[in-house]
């Protein structure tokens, strides 16, 4: 190609790219042949060392130890030098490859070299993931920056990336709270202007009241306070609790727990009364056919979602003798989880279970449905196995401390120790302790405290015995039972 040819040539391929970077990038599953390659990523820098990228972060020029760079079309930015400076919190897991920024109300979370993002504990797929380049995290432009509400935009003539702040409204207002008789319960309704982002719930006795602060809100009504409804609500009592929360408080005839959920689009809060709720309680009596304490009704309101491991296409681990396999996990998980969603059942408590037969749910659909529940508590059946040591055995469990723990009153570290210390007295079984494991998707993606319970292992012919038999499952469902029990006990008192 000749000189003049190839001046021609290059705007042309430059405009037609930058068109594609600004206005192609939607969210979409990109298959494995169509993952970024090294060889990609080598043609995007070289590019762009000939027709450099610049950045400009709310109004002003930005220098990085890397410069932005373009791979399969997209915008590729240094993830501290933008995000930092505008104010977000950014943090780095560097053995298990997790970035996490957070700007206001948003929430990104990126796994290096993964398509798998999550955006406010959603599942989304991006079309190039987020990547090391020369020793520096390297970002989607256009994902990350308007799933954090930021204005994306692109200068041609200086082939300057443009990005600005979002305007981050800290505080939703509360504009409306109304209450309704329906034929089994009555339902309190609580409506913001915009989204409501969080809120902690909490039960008193002697009289009876049932409350929620709503967090990041301002309360803009006239009246403080709301008549009852029926022969169980007396009245609804609302305040400005904080500068930035909003209390709401149920005064009930009797003892009932509410039990919270959102409107689909997350603007209204809603809390349901059951009108037969107290003589169900009652009706349980003290201690379960089981053994087990009956939960504080204070209690009852909280959801747990009961996840068994695997299923379906996914095996698990596998127990094989001669070739043939005599034991597959996600069996004894499921055997394992429909005895303690029973049991916790029968106990009062209020249970979600992920799967009751053989079905395949993928890993990041399990979270992603405890999100969507907004459920208080995620607890994961799971039995172990390594292809490494035959002698490895015993029962271990997996928390991941989350900084909003708090508002659910729960400590994922203190249920997992909890439950350790009743599985292995149940089952007889090696002691592996309780451990911190952030890289567990179960774990990081879900929203609430959460834990995964390793029972035993398969590849342990001890362990496997044990497995085997209808003893090990009772009393594996039953420990972890009470350490759930217990803890959600706890936070309520």
């Amino acid at each position: 190609m000749s000189s003049k040819l190839r001046l021609m040539f290059l705007p042309l391929v430059v405009i037609l790219m930058m068109c594609q970077v600004v206005y192609a990038d939607e969210v979409t599953v990109y298959a494995d042949e169509a993952a970024v390659t090294q060889k990609d990523i080598d043609e995007g820098i070289n590019f762009c060392r000939d027709y450099p990228v610049l950045l400009n972060v709310d109004g002003y020029s930005v220098e990085s130890e890397v410069p932005p760079v373009i791979i399969k079309e997209k915008t590729m930015i240094p993830l501290r030098a933008v995000f930092e400076r505008m104010g977000a919190e950014v943090s780095w897991n560097g053995d298990d490859r997790l970035v996490e920024i957070s700007m206001g109300a948003s929430e990104v979370q990126l796994t290096i070299d993964s398509s798998i993002a999550f955006v406010n504990g959603e599942q989304k797929m991006m079309d190039v993931p987020a990547l090391i380049i020369n020793d520096k995290t390297m970002i989607p432009l256009r994902f990350v920056g308007e799933s954090l509400n930021c204005k994306v935009g692109w200068e041609d003539l200086s082939r300057t990336v443009l990005i600005s702040s979002p305007e981050i409204k800290r505080t939703t207002i509360i504009e409306s709270i109304k209450i309704r008789e329906k034929d089994d319960y009555y339902r309190v309704t609580i409506k913001g202007e915009d989204k409501i982002e969080g809120y902690s719930s909490f039960v008193y006795e002697d009289p009876q009241r049932f409350g929620v602060d709503i967090s990041s809100s301002t309360l803009e009504m006239e009246d403080e306070e709301l008549d009852g409804e029926g022969d169980l609500i007396e009245k609804i009592r609302f305040a400005q609790f904080t500068p930035d929360s909003v209390r709401v408080v149920v005064d009930l005839a009797h003892k009932v727990i509410g039990k919270v959920s959102f409107s689909s689009d997350g603007d209204s809060m809603y809390i349901d009364f059951d009108k037969d709720w107290e003589k169900d309680h009652e009706d349980l009596g003290d201690v379960t056919g089981d053994g087990l304490d009956v939960v504080d009704w204070r209690a009852t309101g909280k959801l747990v979602v009961i996840d068994p491991g695997h299923g379906g296409a996914d095996t698990g681990s596998q127990a094989i003798s001669n070739g043939v396999t005599i034991l597959n996990e996600k069996a004894v998980n499921l055997d394992v989880a429909l005895r303690l969603n029973r049991m916790l059942k029968a106990a009062g408590v209020n249970t979600y279970i992920l799967r009751e037969d053989d079905t395949t749910i993928t890993l990041y659909d399990r979270p992603a449905k405890a999100n969507e529940l907004n459920a208080d508590l995620y607890v994961s059946v799971h039995n172990n196995s390594t292809d490494k040591n035959s002698n490895a055995s015993g029962t271990e469990v997996y928390y991941y401390s989350k900084p909003n723990e708090c508002d659910y009153h729960i400590y994922s570290k203190e249920l997992a120790e909890l439950a350790q210390k009743e599985l292995t007295a149940a089952l007889g079984t090696v002691s592996r302790g309780a451990k911190s494991e952030p890289a567990y998707a179960v774990l990081n993606k879900s929203q609430m405290p959460a834990i995964i319970i390793e029972g035993a292992f398969l590849s342990n012919a001890q362990d496997l015995e044990l497995m085997m038999t209808d003893e090990f499952r009772e009393n594996y469902a039953k420990a972890a039972a009470k350490a759930i029990i217990a803890i959600l006990n706890k936070s309520v008192e």
